[in-house]
């Protein structure tokens, strides 16, 4: 379909630049069950090919292709149903790139809080050392696809999510009675350091669109929701040992981090790098089993 859909759009740009004194601005051509659309505006041509299909009085008629032509470049982009894998840019030569695509494959790092609700002075994000406490997301599997003929594109993946939370160092999670609690070192018995680790599995349901910035670059934002599934949780400590040398102990007992859980999710960017913005609507800790506190999360992704 898309050979046969290339063959008519080269001629019908042919055709049209030929006969150009003779067509009006905005042609229409048919051609066994293909439309096509061809308009110009401001020395601009714009070809749109739909796919004509007619059941009993119904004719469905769906984009296939647009292409937009102007002198010295040129942005064209096929219109699928199906579902596609993408195969990441960085692997392609650059002029066999898209102009645009989606965007959740890829790494990032973002600092992140603790805040009850929205309330950023709660018993966690108080002690949370902010400068340290990072979240790494590096998300390999990625598809897409374009929903109908807008501008729109579905995308999902999965990826894997690290959370490193460092607090302030007389402070540390611990299990007390099955339950997590935060505790306080007695003064002058300060950590050297102390940090809760917790890691996800991730899960996206994402809705994207872009805008062509020309010079095949492209603005995009997305927003959408990410299933997360726990995979590992620990909470450590670091003191002195009698030789003066950092020594690290774990600390023992289930952490009750929430098992399932999900974030709300926006990217924004330009071509491949981009920032987000997630936050989570749940505990994360299991209800009653530990302090109250929601993740929320702002940094940059490189997209691959």
């Amino acid at each position: 379909m898309k050979k046969t859909t290339f063959t008519i759009v080269f001629l019908s740009l042919a055709l049209y630049m030929a006969a150009s004194s003779t067509f009006p601005a905005d042609t229409t051509l048919h051609y066994n069950n293909r439309k096509v659309v061809i308009s110009e505006n401001d020395n601009e041509i714009n070809i749109s090919v739909y796919h004509r299909n007619e059941q009993g009085d119904t004719i469905e008629s769906r984009k296939v292709y647009e292409g937009i032509f102007t002198d010295g470049r040129s942005i064209e982009r096929v219109y699928e149903n199906s579902f596609e894998i993408s195969v990441p840019d960085i692997f392609k030569p650059k002029n066999k790139r898209r102009p645009s695509r989606s965007h959740w494959a890829g790494f990032g790092v973002g600092f992140s809080n603790l805040p009850q609700g929205l309330d950023f002075d709660g018993e966690l994000a108080s002690i949370v050392n902010l400068s340290r406490s990072l979240q790494y997301n590096l998300n390999p599997i990625e598809g897409s696809w374009r929903i109908g003929n807008s501008n729109f594109t579905g995308i999902v993946g999965m990826g894997i999510q690290f959370n490193s939370i460092h607090w302030q160092n007389n402070k540390a999670i611990e299990v007390e009675d099955y339950k997590s609690v935060v505790t306080t070192t007695e003064p002058g018995n300060e950590y050297r350091d102390s940090r809760l680790h917790y890691t996800y599995l991730t899960f996206p349901f994402l809705i994207e669109t872009n805008w062509d910035l020309g010079r095949r670059s492209h603005f995009f934002l997305n927003a959408g929701v990410v299933a997360k599934v726990k995979t590992a949780s620990s909470s450590a400590v670091w003191r002195n040992n009698e030789n003066g040398k950092k020594e690290k102990t774990k600390l023992p007992g289930e952490l009750n981090i929430r098992p399932v859980t999900l974030d709300l999710l926006a990217q924004g960017g330009v071509n491949d790098l981009g920032f987000f913005i997630s936050y989570s609507p749940f505990n994360l800790f299991r209800n009653n089993k530990g302090p109250e506190a929601n993740q929320a999360t702002i940094g940059v992704q490189l997209y691959f």
